[in-house]
């Protein structure tokens, strides 16, 4: 093996060298961008604001086939809010629906 030769293989493996350092480099700046604060609250917020989109439609599409219930839901709500005896119900009823959760086993079938 002459010396000319082996200083080609030298040169060209450098070469290589620093094409995968480029490389490299290249991949480790372009990560961290991907992963700057910016970027990852960027990305948040976009998929944030997809989702409530999403949920957006979702509902108008049920009020849309369903607009009894929905303005049902709707009185509902204000009748809790601003009629005392409504509230008062509605805490029995929830109060009935922790007892009865809490006592579940008393219910169950046990194929003991």
């Amino acid at each position: 093996m002459s010396d000319v030769d082996r200083d080609e293989r030298l040169v060209r493996a450098r070469q290589r060298a620093t094409v995968a350092r480029l490389r490299f480099i290249n991949s480790v700046q372009s990560t961290r961008r991907r992963l700057s604060p910016a970027r990852l609250k960027e990305d948040a917020l976009l998929a944030a604001g997809d989702y409530i989109e999403e949920v957006r439609h979702d509902a108008r599409q049920t009020i849309r086939r369903h607009p009894i219930i929905a303005v049902s839901a709707v009185a509902g709500l204000f009748a809790m809010l601003f009629w005392r005896p409504a509230r008062v119900t509605g805490m029995y009823g929830l109060r009935a629906a922790q007892i009865l959760w809490l006592n579940r086993r008393l219910w169950r079938q046990s194929d003991e």
